[in-house]
């Protein structure tokens, strides 16, 4: 038997977990998508019918802009790494994040000007 084994990943588990939960519960954050490289969906908070379109549009494009701002930075220095990238437009600020064969995108909602 692996000794800790199951230990750690239950502490790893639980703490990927709160993280998520964390990130939920920031002001504006309308949820989140973790994907696999290629984009299928792993986990998702969004889950009404009309919010499918949504995840199926980001979980397609998101992962592939991830691994071409990667590239990019690793080109500009091969010593460094990217590790999120902030996209916002008119109607949705998206944060993503690529590691160890996933993608964590987190959709917000911009803030208008009063």
């Amino acid at each position: 038997p692996c000794f800790g084994f199951e230990g750690k990943m239950a502490a790893n588990s639980l703490q990927i977990e709160e993280t998520l939960k964390r990130i939920q519960q920031q002001k504006g954050v309308e949820g989140y998508i973790i994907s696999d490289e290629v984009g299928n969906v792993l986990r998702t908070t969004f889950s009404d019918e009309s919010e499918k379109d949504l995840v199926t549009k980001l979980s397609s494009e998101l992962p592939a802009l991830a691994e071409r701002a990667s590239s990019a930075v690793r080109d500009l220095d091969p010593t460094n790494m990217m590790r999120f990238v902030r996209v916002q437009t008119r109607k949705k600020e998206l944060m993503i994040s690529k590691d160890q064969g996933f993608v964590l995108m987190v959709v917000q909602g911009t803030v208008s000007p009063e």
